[in-house]
C-alpha cells in the first residue's frame, strides 16, 4: 500500500514541477509581433468598408480573442493600433464607462470591453457569447 501512495505522491509532484496546462500562452496585446503575426485579422478589424456584424470581422475578432491577452492593454492607442478607430463605441459593462467593440455573426457576438479613464485602460472584459433565443 506504501508503494502505490508513494507513486501517487511522485505523480502529483511530477504534474506540479511540469503544470497541466495544455492551452497555449496568449501574446500580451502590447507584443511588438501582434503587428505581424496578426496581420491580416488587424486589416479586416479596421476595414471601414465592413460592418461589424459581418463574418470576415466577427471571425478575425474571434482569432485575436483566442490567442492575444488584452489585460495588458494600458492606453487607448493600444486600442487603436489593433482594432481601429471607427467600431469603437461607448457602453456601460460591470457598471463602468466603457470603450466597446463588439462583433457580432448570426447569434454569436464577441464583445472587447476597455474600462478606464481618460486615454488609460484600467481594466477589461472580453466575452465571446451567444445570443439567446427569446420564444416563449
Amino acid at each position: 500500500m506504501r508503494i502505490i501512495y508513494s507513486w501517487l505522491a511522485a505523480a502529483v509532484m511530477a504534474a506540479g514541477l511540469w503544470g497541466c496546462n495544455t492551452q497555449p500562452k496568449k501574446m500580451p496585446c502590447t507584443d511588438v509581433d501582434i503587428q505581424t503575426k496578426f496581420e491580416r485579422e488587424i486589416y479586416i478589424l479596421k476595414n471601414t468598408d465592413l460592418p461589424t456584424e459581418s463574418e470576415a470581422k466577427f471571425r478575425a475578432a474571434r482569432i485575436l480573442y483566442q490567442n492575444v491577452d488584452f489585460t495588458f492593454a494600458r492606453d487607448t492607442n493600444t486600442l487603436v493600433s489593433i482594432f481601429g478607430a471607427r467600431d469603437a463605441r461607448r457602453g456601460t459593462v460591470l457598471d463602468n464607462h466603457a470603450i466597446v467593440y463588439q462583433y457580432v455573426w448570426n447569434n454569436e457576438y464577441i464583445r472587447f470591453a476597455f474600462m478606464g479613464v481618460g486615454s488609460v485602460i484600467t481594466g477589461c472584459e472580453i466575452k465571446m457569447d451567444k445570443y439567446q433565443n427569446s420564444k416563449p
